[in-house]
């Protein structure tokens, strides 16, 4: 009897082996699907931008100009708005999928579109409940008539959208879950060619402030509007949020681990975006452009490498959840040395051309020291394959460990900053980012990671199926 079970054996681990092969050729192919369209869509998202800037600066003039900016700046809060529950509905959705659970998949879906379209409504109640006591025209401190007639209107028109955005994300996670993020990317690009033939438009049409900020903003909602429809409506109307499917208990995972992701995104925020403030504080704000225009030049290459590891993370939770551990280690070693080899060879080439490209950006105002542009070029490197290497966490659902050793690496991260730049000025931001992450960070993350992928290898393989 042992001797039939063990032929038994050896004769499915084939089908198995070749199944799993197939599989992991797969999620490669969509991965590399959403990021080459996720690139795509972000170039055209910056290009836009870059020519609308000048044409909308010359038609608004400063003020108003200065005023769309900084209502505009308030996007930069979407990362939070959700507080994390954007990031639990692709994790679960990635898990139940990986369980083949259509039945899961639907009551993260349902769940997910409830408790996102409850906090936009909170948002967007908080938000109407102090308009009409503030006056927004002194909030923003805008001087000409036609500035403070449009400052409360603009950011109205700015809240709508943004609390609109955060309701149909669920969409958005829903495709990146399932590893179908390049539908979101196709729809995002479409978005951003919208916006621009909308700012093009009201410019020529001579229309009010409000009016650009709902082409702006407006553009990219329409899209992901028009991107649910077609995807509940006619690709996977299986799924389509419905109240049935609303479920506590999925609430209450979803809300834990979006708690999670939500105090690692804020940690990481402010680890990386304190050094211009730290910068003013310390050498004062005339510093700050010598270290933030070289920083923006290199961070083109991180945005670019996150864009194309990103699709990596629902991969990796939907293959630990059948069991494929051998994908998620050749993945991970693979990912980790083509990021590893693509963003030391972007980085190097705007080493060697960043006089350059500062002089051909923004003439001869700026005059950032050798040393900064090294130690730019080498925190991106290793920021990339720290980047890399969250995907994989986040995937696994390895959240507290990230939000411990992040939490201790900010803060040692700002205390180290403040020490050089005090010593070494400007030059000693990026080499202080990189002393503190390769203690607090990488060093924690050595002795982590292979003991959570020996702990992985331990475990018994899952039941296979199809994948969706």
């Amino acid at each position: 009897m042992t001797s039939v079970l063990v032929k038994l054996r050896h004769r499915l681990r084939p089908n198995r082996r070749a199944e799993c092969d197939t599989r992991g050729s797969e999620r490669n192919r969509r991965a590399a699907l959403t990021g080459a369209t996720a690139t795509v869509a972000r170039f055209v998202q910056i290009s836009t931008s870059l020519i609308t800037v000048p044409l909308t600066l010359r038609y608004l003039g400063n003020e108003r100009f200065g005023l769309w900016m900084t209502i505009s700046s308030v996007l930069a809060m979407a990362a939070f708005a959700d507080f994390g529950v954007g990031n639990g509905v692709l994790n679960t959705v990635a898990k139940a999928c990986g369980r083949d659970d259509m039945e899961g998949v639907r009551k993260a879906v349902s769940s997910g579109f409830a408790v996102l379209s409850s906090i936009a409504t909170l948002l967007m109640v908080g938000f109407i409940a102090v308009y009409r006591f503030v006056n927004w025209a002194d909030f923003f401190r805008v001087e000409s008539p036609q500035a403070r007639a449009e400052a409360g209107p603009a950011l109205a028109v700015f809240a709508v959208c943004f609390a609109l955005n955060i309701s149909l994300d669920v969409v958005q996670r829903v495709q990146l879950g399932l590893q179908q993020g390049y539908r979101y990317g196709l729809w995002q690009l479409c978005g951003s060619v919208t916006g621009f033939a909308g700012v093009i438009l009201g410019i020529w049409l001579h229309v009010s402030l409000p009016a650009l900020v709902l082409a702006v903003a407006g553009a990219p909602i329409l899209a992901t509007a028009l991107n649910a429809v077609h995807f509940f409506g006619f690709v996977r109307p299986d799924l389509r949020p419905d109240r049935r499917f609303v479920s506590h208990s999925v609430i209450s995972q979803i809300a834990r681990l979006g708690g999670l992701f939500f105090v690692l995104q804020v940690v990481v925020a402010i680890s990386y975006s304190a050094d211009n403030f730290i910068i003013a504080r310390i050498l004062g704000a005339v510093n700050v452009p010598e270290y933030s225009i070289p920083q923006r030049m290199f961070a083109v290459v991180a945005t670019m490498s996150s864009m194309l590891v990103a699709p990596f993370w629902p991969a990796y939770g939907e293959a630990l959840s059948r069991g494929d551990v051998g994908w998620v280690k050749r993945t991970l070693r693979n990912s980790l040395l083509i990021v590893l080899g693509g963003s030391s060879f972007a980085s190097l080439c705007i080493l060697a051309l960043s006089h350059r490209l500062l002089s051909w950006w923004v003439g001869a105002r700026v005059h950032p020291p050798f040393m900064l542009l090294v130690g730019l070029s080498v925190w991106t490197i290793i920021g990339c394959c720290g980047d890399a290497l969250a995907m994989f966490l986040n995937g696994c659902e390895i959240i507290r460990f990230q939000v411990v050793v992040a939490s201790i690496f900010g803060l040692g991260c700002v205390v180290t900053k403040v020490m050089l730049v005090h010593r070494f000025g400007v030059a000693s931001v990026p080499w202080a980012t990189i002393l503190a992450y390769s203690l607090l960070s990488a060093v924690p993350s050595a002795f982590y990671v292979p003991v959570l992928l020996k702990r992985m290898s331990a475990k018994p393989p899952a039941l296979t199926n199809i994948m969706v």
